[in-house]
């Protein structure tokens, strides 16, 4: 064990009253006995020099001179701090207020008659008195620390020279199995080697090196510590002698911490979905409103006109009956999709694998959103080879992924809707792409519940905020790459989806 640690001097303060402190001989003998020696005090300065500095001892003499001066100072040094030391030398005989000074409970009384000739002696017994108080106090408090710690000392070249037993107790060492080894028997493989590069390059520079660590113990478990490496220096040269390292165990600390954070991260979790489910509601009932709206109007008017109902124009009739059946089957859609989750976030949508030509189910999913595009102001574009390739697929739900694609593009762009089908003997690539503000978080917006957000991170509401999610599910269930990015033609969101003709077997 380090000697410094547990041998730091007591520093000793005191105060010397009456005529004693007149005395220059023993003034001086004093002085080299203690640390700090005040005198020349007045009475009514002792209670401000106590304010402002720690007084261990007051040591003086009282006659009939003095005692009616130094008596209320006294007793307000008493109050003020009732463990200082009051060492009186009084003469007894002539004294007034006698009962009043031995009211004081000083720690000792003496008789300036008798032991006049021995008052150095008396400081010196009392200021050793104090050391030895001191020093056993003092040793208990840095011991007692120590043995709460993990305690290990090494030589300069971190070869281990002594360990507490509190080190044994938590890596599960025997002592026999660490003196002499070097220190990297506890260092744990986790460790960046640059944490010690920094600790060697501080401690060998003679300055405290601190940090969080992780140490490995004896049967393969880590356990977290608190580490402070102190170097120890010749007093005269300044060289390096040894190094001390006590650590604290916060591994416990620490698991609780983490598990705290995790609860918080969880709670603020299920915070966030629950806004985004009340959000997701909002939009939902929406998007079911409209085409409802839609669906009661136009039969409500038919309803009205059904005894006259030749006297309404046969095409009009088509017309509200066309949109009765698209708003009704907009609505079953987005309930379908729904359900179509619900059974994809449990892994219990089955898939129906046949073959079918892409060309082909594009032109279909494009005829069907032809009114949308119309409805929103939109020309769509379809390019492709001559002749459509043949996939391996759902094509039901293959369908699904386009639609729900395509209606993003219709709905976020501002005039072009753009598709591209192209293939070669390895993949088959579909491209849809828009001239709207593009998409800011990419990877977000496949999460469940959100929608696009522009450059300006302005949330645009249009949609249920499910589909680029069904999307994402559906694309893994048939092992399709997708990918969103910018379109560098049109300047809004490009929507890629690539199937690998050589996965087609596994499909």
């Amino acid at each position: 064990m380090a000697a410094h640690l547990l041998d730091q001097p007591r520093l000793i303060s005191a105060l010397l009253i009456g005529e004693i402190s007149y005395d220059a001989v023993f003034v001086n003998a004093a002085k080299k006995l203690c640390d700090a020696l005040h005198v020349n005090i007045s009475p009514c300065e002792i209670e401000t020099m106590m304010e402002e500095k720690k007084i261990d001892l007051i040591f003086g003499s009282l006659s009939s001179r003095n005692e009616h001066l130094y008596l209320p100072a006294l007793k307000r040094a008493r109050e003020r701090d009732a463990h200082v030391k009051i060492i009186l030398f009084l003469q007894t005989d002539q004294l007034s207020m006698l009962d009043e000074i031995l009211a004081l409970k000083c720690e000792r009384y003496l008789s300036m008659k008798h032991e006049s000739e021995a008052v150095l002696d008396h400081f010196k017994e009392c200021i050793k008195t104090f050391l030895d108080d001191s020093y056993l106090a003092e040793r208990h408090y840095f011991q007692t620390l120590i043995d709460f710690s993990i305690v290990s000392q090494t030589d300069i070249d971190g070869n281990i020279t002594y360990i507490n037993d509190n080190f044994l107790k938590v890596t599960g060492y025997e002592r026999e199995e660490l003196i002499g080894q070097n220190h990297r028997i506890i260092k744990h493989p986790q460790t960046a080697p640059e944490i010690f590069s920094d600790m060697w390059g501080t401690i060998t520079q003679g300055e405290v090196w601190r940090a969080q660590i992780i140490n490995r113990n004896k049967d393969g478990s880590d356990f977290w510590a608190e580490t402070i490496i102190i170097p120890f220096k010749e007093q005269t040269s300044g060289k390096i002698l040894q190094y001390l390292a006590i650590r604290h165990d916060i591994t416990n600390f620490l698991q609780k911490e983490r598990a705290a954070n995790e609860i918080s991260r969880k709670a603020q979790e299920q915070e966030q979905l629950a806004e985004a489910k009340d959000a997701f509601l909002v939009l939902f009932t929406h998007e079911l409103k409209t085409p409802l709206n839609a669906i009661l109007n136009f039969s409500q008017y038919l309803y009205k006109h059904m005894p006259h109902i030749d006297e309404v124009p046969k095409a009009k009739r088509v017309y509200l009956l066309e949109q009765i059946y698209k708003s009704a089957s907009s609505m079953l859609e987005n309930v379908t999709n729904i359900l179509d989750l619900g059974k994809l976030r449990h892994q219990k949508l089955h898939y129906n694998l046949t073959l079918f030509n892409v060309k082909e189910a594009i032109l279909d999913v494009l005829e069907k959103h032809a009114a949308l595009a119309i409805e929103h102001k939109r020309m769509l574009f379809f390019q492709s080879d001559e002749s459509g390739p043949f996939i391996t697929s759902d094509e039901y739900r293959f369908k699904q992924i386009l639609s729900n694609i395509l209606s993003n593009a219709i709905k976020y762009g501002n005039s072009i809707v753009e598709v591209f089908l192209a293939s070669d003997s390895e993949k088959i690539e579909i491209v849809v792409q828009d001239d709207g503000k593009g998409i800011k978080d990419k990877e977000e917006v496949f999460e469940l519940y959100t929608q696009s957000a522009s450059g300006t991170g302005v949330i645009e509401k249009k949609g249920t905020g499910i589909g680029l999610h069904f999307v994402k599910l559906l694309c893994e269930g048939l092992k399709l790459e997708y990918k969103i990015e910018d379109s560098p033609l049109l300047g809004g969101a490009k929507f890629s989806l690539t199937k690998r003709l050589k996965e087609q077997k596994n499909v």
